[in-house]
């Protein structure tokens, strides 16, 4: 009896350790990443992209490369590749799975699909992944007309300490529109939308035209939507940093980074910010930099009437 009773307490003590240990593996994932892609067997250069983990398992990519390989297959489903998005779950110590999907365009329309079905590892640090992936392209009816692997390697970029523990930003989750003024740089106001999470995880579509400066132009000429995550410094106040894809020619030829301090109203429906924009090459070298005063409202909350 006292040696079932003692066993009994191990297994009590063991049970709340491994439901802390699961949620900290998973929290360590979460936030913004750059992924390398090397086709296997292929000749073609590894295919960058941007990638976003959150913490209730959900996932967004933002496309590696605008235009599909000159496969015959592929070109007579569809010559561009849109975002991704999907899910993921954890499968062991530091192992985890992700699925998930993107449209493929033809002449501006959806004529097909891509599936990804990925498998990596965590690295002890948490700041790097290794795997493999699994990539089928579809037609509209779901068949396949092309697969492909990958090796995948990640990079974690700079998202909020998932060791240190930051209220979440709650109050500013919901559609927010914004503008921003570049002094010396642009006399016309730049528009976008944002969308931001419970967790305080972030999109935001605004220009798709690189700035017309010649170090900008030389990497690329196009943008991608970005992602990043709030962090609570003080009462309203936060500082946010993003990252964009940069493309020229359809291929990922930099980053767009947005490092940005905004102060919420006290009616919590508006903000200011103070913002750094940097334009960095595909080895993060910054090849151009500047500062914006952005002005936001918001348009819808969820939950919300």
């Amino acid at each position: 009896m006292k040696s079932r009773f003692i066993a009994l307490i191990a297994v009590c003590m063991l049970v709340p350790a491994t439901l802390l240990a699961q949620p900290a593996s998973k929290k360590e994932l979460v936030g913004v990443w750059t992924v390398r892609e090397a086709q296997v067997g292929q000749s073609q250069p590894p295919v960058i992209s941007l990638a976003m983990f959150r913490g209730d398992g959900s996932f967004i990519k933002g496309v590696g490369y605008k235009a599909l390989p000159a496969i015959s297959a592929l070109q007579e489903v569809a010559t561009e590749l849109g975002p991704g998005c999907g899910r993921w779950a954890a499968t062991g110590n530091r192992a985890f799975r992700l699925t998930f999907y993107s449209v493929l365009w033809k002449t501006g329309l959806v004529n097909g699909f891509q599936r990804v079905q990925d498998t990596f590892t965590l690295s002890e640090s948490g700041n790097e992944d290794a795997g493999q992936a699994q990539v089928d392209f579809l037609d509209a009816n779901w068949n396949v007309v092309f697969s492909i692997s990958s090796d995948l390697k990640g990079t974690r970029l700079e998202t909020p300490n998932p060791a240190v523990p930051v209220a979440p930003p709650s109050e500013r989750k919901g559609v927010w529109k914004w503008e921003a003024s570049l002094p010396g740089f642009s006399a016309k106001p730049m528009l976008g939308l944002s969308f931001v999470a419970e967790d305080g995880n972030s999109t935001t579509s605004g220009a798709s035209t690189a700035p017309a400066v010649p170090a900008v132009q030389a990497v690329a000429n196009e943008i991608s939507p970005s992602f990043g995550q709030f962090v609570r410094t003080g009462d309203r106040e936060f500082r946010l940093t993003t990252y964009a894809l940069m493309w020229k020619a359809g291929q990922v030829n930099g980053f767009q980074r947005l490092q940005s301090r905004q102060t919420l109203s006290e009616s919590g429906d508006e903000y200011i910010s103070h913002a750094t924009m940097e334009v960095l090459d595909t080895k993060w070298n910054v090849v151009f930099s500047t500062t914006s005063e952005t002005k936001g409202t918001r348009l819808e909350t969820p939950g919300q009437e």
